[in-house]
């Protein structure tokens, strides 16, 4: 009788006891999510690693429990969440590979609505002033190295330099004087402007573009100062990709090109310069032109060929005589 309570006793305790772990067969396994991303993520461009080697990018539409929403340009994807192995946000201003050259630099950026590139793309624009008058320009190297149009700075030997740094109340504009015009390039309509940036003053820089890659009917808009208003945003469409202007091949563009644009960048929808904002008809409307990423590059390469003796008073262009005809 003793022995049996006891059995008993001991058949409760084990009842009591927490039930043995499962075996390894039988739990589920899930992949999971390695760097979350802070903060609201609807509208932000991301890249997603899934478990089976692909990598997506696109602009997050929505996430739900189980789902992530992902606009790839022309479709939009439903991405399991189980299936997401690693999110990253994208910095839309250097996204992948990016080529440094000596004064200016390229990078694979992710497609973006116009609205967006100018607010990311906006405090590399600047304005240049001069005494004959003024212009914009942009910034290619944080070193202070600006790209703008010869006859924006014609007869000149220094300029200031309008910055417009984004700060606690929004835009704050800062003028840099007497910034050195370092090199020009008349039959290319192209300058080169060296500023001595403050400490205070770091510099956005913008990536030069492919302008052989363009194809009439895309997007393009341009950042400026038109008649000195300045941070203008206007947008159009290439309309001719090899216009002869003034002697000099051009973008014809319907994107809206007044006094004072002359010099700015003409951006596509990646936030990549592809033209300089040259010239456009008075009176006429979507008649505008813009010398083409290429010649820049090629400007900016062979900087040292270009560069201003400002000794000379025609500015560093010095036409020879023309050969006697044989006798």
């Amino acid at each position: 009788m003793v022995v049996a309570m006891l059995l008993a006793t001991m058949t409760v305790l084990f009842c009591w006891q927490d039930p043995p772990p499962a075996p390894p067969s039988i739990v589920e396994t899930r992949p999971a999510v390695v760097d979350r991303v802070e903060g609201p993520v609807e509208g932000r461009v991301e890249a997603l690693d899934l478990g089976n080697g692909c990598r997506l990018q696109g602009r997050v539409l929505r996430v739900s429990e189980s789902t992530i929403f992902l606009d790839v340009g022309f479709d939009v994807l439903k991405v399991p969440t189980a299936a997401v192995l690693h999110r990253e946000s994208v910095d839309g201003a250097r996204t992948g590979r990016v080529e440094r050259r000596a004064l200016w630099s390229r990078a694979e950026l992710p497609e973006r609505s116009v609205a967006e590139g100018a607010k990311v793309m906006g405090e590399a624009v600047v304005k240049i002033e001069a005494a004959g008058g003024q212009g914009s320009g942009f910034v290619t190297h944080a070193d202070g190295w600006i790209v703008t149009n010869f006859h924006v700075v014609e007869r000149e030997v220094e300029v200031d330099v309008v910055v417009y740094q984004v700060g606690r109340n929004g835009f704050e504009p800062r003028t840099v004087r007497k910034c050195k015009v370092a090199a020009i390039a008349p039959t290319l309509d192209l300058a080169l402007v060296k500023m001595e940036p403050p400490q205070d003053l770091p510099l956005k820089t913008v990536f030069l573009g492919d302008s052989d890659a363009m194809r009439v009917g895309d997007t393009v808009y341009a950042i400026g100062a038109p008649i000195g208003l300045d941070r203008t945003v206007s947008s159009g469409i290439i309309s001719v990709t090899n216009r002869t202007f003034e002697g000099r091949c051009h973008f014809q563009i319907t994107t809206p090109i007044n006094p004072g644009n002359s010099g700015g960048p003409l951006f596509n929808l990646r936030g990549e310069v592809v033209g300089v904002n040259s010239a456009g008809y008075q009176g006429f409307q979507g008649l505008n032109f813009a010398i083409q990423s290429k010649y820049v590059i090629d400007f900016l390469d062979n900087r040292d060929a270009f560069a201003l003796d400002s000794t000379r008073s025609e500015n560093g262009v010095h036409y020879l005589p023309a050969p006697k005809k044989p006798q």
